[in-house]
């Protein structure tokens, strides 16, 4: 095979390839009218929708009486419906404790979590969003096919090439294609992960005016004696802890009082000595 006969091989390849590529965005329209035209705007988080390629995500922030236990709730939650825990952010603050969990959750369990997540307690705010992507996922199949074409016909071209020269240039294209391939092939996991597992953020923050309610139940004698005893042995602890105290500190002080005592005494003889003269 000459090198002219080569170049015009590919150039034939590489016009089949962009003409293809160009048939594709009418096969999509034809799909939108197929499917309704739907616009993404026109899609709710109420009503998903499996047969098209739509990603689906919602914010809620929702305050509860405990934030601990609301995230356990969450957490066994979202792994009762196959999902998981995409993110996690908590803020263990005693006085106002906060929590911000992301879960991967799977679509058609996606209402099922929201409204899950609004029971936990007061909902103040909610943001849900979706994107139809049916026509990127179908331009991303037609130019994989294309490029899978390519691919073939330039490995029937790479063994009949018969210089190095051939060779080396089919190689080069080769190497080219399957680049494109690996990256489409990418965009296209990365998609259907996507619409597969809906994206669902719950802010939780613990409503401080909510406190524990005491145990009010009445008690008998003999527990009203048992804590009156307590009472009594927790303050004497209390007592002797205090007095443990100050023998320890008069103990830190005895070798300074000697001395003082000393200097002390010695001031006073001398004053009262100097009093006696005086008279």
């Amino acid at each position: 095979m000459s090198r002219k006969h080569l170049a015009l091989y590919l150039i034939f390849f590489l016009v089949l390839s962009l003409a293809a590529t160009a048939c594709s965005s009418p096969t999509n329209k034809a799909n939108d009218d197929e499917f309704g035209g739907t616009t993404p705007g026109e899609y709710t988080a109420e009503e998903p929708d499996t047969e098209r390629k739509v990603i689906y995500s919602a914010y809620l922030s929702v305050t509860v009486t405990n934030v601990d236990k609301a995230v356990q709730d969450l957490d066994a939650k979202a792994t009762s419906l196959g999902g998981y825990i995409s993110e996690s952010n908590r803020n263990h603050n005693k006085e106002y404790p906060t929590a911000s969990i992301t879960y991967r959750i799977p679509q058609t369990k996606y209402l099922e979590f929201l409204a899950y997540a609004r029971s936990l307690g007061e909902f103040s705010t909610e943001k849900t969003d979706t994107t139809d992507v049916t026509e990127e996922y179908i331009d991303l199949e037609a130019r994989l096919a294309n490029r899978l074409v390519h691919e073939e016909r330039l490995l029937e071209m790479l063994g009949k090439a018969e210089t190095v020269e051939e060779l080396l240039f089919v190689e080069k294209e080769l190497a080219r294609v399957r680049e494109d391939i690996e990256v489409i092939e990418g965009k296209l996991r990365y998609l259907s992960q996507m619409v597969e597992m809906a994206t669902v953020t719950v802010y939780l923050t613990e409503d401080p005016g909510v406190t524990e309610v005491p145990d009010l139940k009445p008690v008998g004698i003999r527990e009203t004696l048992r804590r009156a005893l307590k009472a009594i042995v927790t303050s004497a602890t209390i007592f002797l802890d205090i007095l443990s105290y100050l023998v320890i500190a008069l103990a830190a002080l005895l070798p300074f009082a000697l001395p003082i005592a000393i200097i002390v005494g010695l001031i006073l003889f001398y004053r009262r000595k100097k009093k006696q003269a005086q008279g």
